[in-house]
């Protein structure tokens, strides 16, 4: 290829780099936010200079206050404070050396004294104007170190030592930090650019895409190229100038291990080095022209980037990619012949899909034949409640109709040319339709699935609170009204969500809003009601982001629609296909069995509420609840 020529084509490749964003906007900038939260990139300083990733910046949190500092200069006036007896700073890094070192009292007053600290100086809650919150209690846990003091007592009070418990914490430690490195955090980039790929390609691509290397079954592969190209990009950085050099001789190994996870590690960065042969000063030049999206980033915090700034340049370095993989094929580089999913960069013809899914077309006309239509008050309750009255059989065989309907659409998809067409994929070779749809969300439970979703979100709302309460008091306390483990208005939450956003559920989007509004809904007059009846109050938002009369708040809205599109796409069509294994008799006892325990406990509680220390919220209290 002549020499510049992908740079000179570079207004061309940004105008579709463009396009791409607009026409996926919602999945790309989803993808931007969950890179954000992995800090996948821009970790590094020659990443930032590539424009693949970015950072949100909302505050310097390591820095002392100009209190602090003057404190220390002084030699320190207030004799309670770990910065006025002569120590360094007190940061999370130290809180962990104590922990390591079993000195587990003194790293609880260090992550005391970061906690102050971060109130005083802010974070991402400091930025909202609030430092207060579900939210910011989390974050300024980890941040301070205080998460992991309460694990490190958690596990002295097992081995009843102090230096085993460090041991234990600095192990575990380090094997969830490296395995989370390798397997979640670093592989990601290369799940992001298999969606960028089929991006810039296909009309629709769905958010099951990013478990494709899981479906081929090479995460594992794909993980470990991954992390031998950071380790090789790291060891290059110590001299520097290779370490610039030899980022962009790797560039291409995301986009490789996307193509083909299954391509040996070795082999992977050794084609990214042929292929990026006389292109990498092209690759540089093409960055420059990037620098401003960069600076934008920087100047607005990252909301630039979040919004638009880093779905664009990922957008752009794909096109880029795209250029010097049909270049190194046309030249006849050597490995080349590993990037064989041609259906990725180009959409296949119509002879050529219509020979593929060909039983599709029959399936179609067979699967609207054989649908079961309901009528009457069966029809209504299932399509407006997702309710289904009936027999378990019944269900199972209207299930499967329904999980065959949705499948055979994702089909047609790829038949019309509108999705990557998963059956040309020379890994992931399909054969037939799938005939089951154990797992489809669209779905009706019946009510006794309901009831026991009921205490199951009941149950997993009341370890949540008490491992809440405990992470920021260091007590066990029961949490709610009731004297079980369990706090109704998370069940309540959980099943009115799939019962009343029932009609919503074909568009995330819609369904994620309408989980927010019922829930909203449902926490402001849940409280006003216990207000009114006993005159004390079990949670409070006041200071809290956006609250309404401490009752509900933005963050927490937030936090229940993310909860509860999980619950309608992903935990409640597995709990239902597990309780639907269960013998229809013995899950009617033990719906029973259930019931009556919990209605003695919610007939007690009506009258003697759980009124124990930290259950209800006093009014001088700073608690958060």
């Amino acid at each position: 290829m002549e020499k510049d020529m992908i740079f000179r084509q570079r207004k061309e490749l940004k105008k579709k780099s463009h396009k791409v964003v607009r026409s996926h906007y919602f999945l790309l900038t989803f993808l931007m936010i969950v890179m954000a939260f992995f800090g996948t990139e821009f970790r590094m300083a020659r990443e930032g200079l590539s424009g693949d990733g970015f950072r949100v910046y909302f505050s310097d949190t390591d820095e002392s206050s100009p209190d602090q500092a003057a404190d220390e200069s002084s030699g320190g006036e207030n004799p309670g404070s770990f910065l006025d007896k002569g120590d360094p700073v007190v940061n999370p890094d130290r809180v962990f050396d104590e922990l390591m070192a079993g000195n587990l009292q003194r790293g609880d007053e260090m992550a005391s004294e970061l906690d102050e600290q971060i109130a005083e100086e802010g974070d991402i809650s400091k930025t909202l104007g609030r430092t207060r919150g579900v939210l910011a209690q989390v974050v300024n846990s980890v941040s301070s170190g205080r998460l992991m003091v309460r694990i490190a007592q958690g596990i002295r009070g097992i081995v009843s030592s102090d230096k085993a418990a460090g041991i234990v914490i600095s192990v575990i430690s380090l094997l969830v930090f490296v395995l989370s490195f390798i397997f979640l955090k670093n592989v990601y980039s290369a799940v992001v650019r298999r969606l960028f790929l089929e991006a810039r390609v296909y009309e629709k691509v769905s958010f099951l895409e990013g478990l494709h290397f899981a479906a081929v079954r090479r995460w594992i592969r794909a993980s470990i190229t991954m992390f031998l190209r950071y380790l090789f990009s790291m060891l290059w950085s110590l001299t520097v100038i290779g370490g610039f050099i030899k980022f962009f001789s790797y560039f291409a190994v995301p986009y490789i291990v996307a193509e083909n996870p299954d391509i040996r590690p070795s082999e992977a960065i050794t084609l990214s080095r042929r292929m990026m042969d006389g292109h990498k000063m092209e690759l540089f030049k093409y960055y420059l022209t990037m620098l401003g999206w960069i600076v934008l980033g920087y100047v607005t915090f990252g909301i630039s980037d979040l919004l638009y700034g880093a779905s664009y340049r990922i957008a752009c370095c794909t096109e880029f990619y795209a250029k010097i993989r049909e270049d190194a094929i046309a030249r006849g580089v050597e490995g080349t012949e590993n990037l064989f999913d041609k259906y990725l960069f180009e959409k296949a013809d119509k002879i050529t899909l219509l020979e593929t899914y060909f039983d599709v077309v029959d399936e179609i006309t067979l699967i609207y034949e054989e649908r079961t239509v309901l009528t009457g008050a069966k029809k209504f309750l299932s399509d407006w409640f997702s309710i289904w009255i009936g027999s378990f059989e019944s269900k199972r065989q209207y299930d499967n109709q329904e999980g065959r309907v949705l499948a055979i659409e994702a089909y047609k998809q790829s038949m019309d040319g509108l999705a990557y067409p998963q059956r040309l994929n020379p890994q992931r070779a399909i054969k037939g339709i799938k005939k089951q749809g154990n797992f489809s969300f669209l779905r009706s439970y019946t009510p006794w699935t309901l009831f026991l979703f009921f205490i199951i979100f009941s149950v997993i709302g009341w370890f949540w609170e008490v491992a809440l309460h405990y992470m920021n008091f260091g007590e066990l306390v029961n949490r709610g009204t009731l004297y079980g483990p369990w706090i109704p208005i998370y069940g309540f939450g959980g099943v009115f969500v799939l019962i009343l956003c029932s009609r919503f559920r074909k568009n995330p989007v819609q369904e994620f809003f309408a989980a927010m509004i019922v829930s909203g809904i449902l926490e402001y007059f849940g409280g006003w009601m216990l207000e009114t009846k006993f005159h004390e109050r079990w949670w409070s938002y006041d200071g809290y982001f956006l609250n309404i009369q401490g009752r509900v708040c933005a963050e927490g809205l937030l936090a229940f629609g993310i909860l509860c599109t999980l619950v309608v796409y992903l935990v409640a069509p597995i709990l239902d296909f597990l309780i639907m294994k269960i013998k229809q008799r013995v899950l009617l006892i033990i719906c029973i069995a259930l019931a009556v325990i919990f209605g003695i406990d919610l007939a007690h509680a009506a009258v003697h509420p759980n009124r124990a220390e930290g259950a209800v919220v006093k009014e001088d209290s700073e608690s958060g609840y």
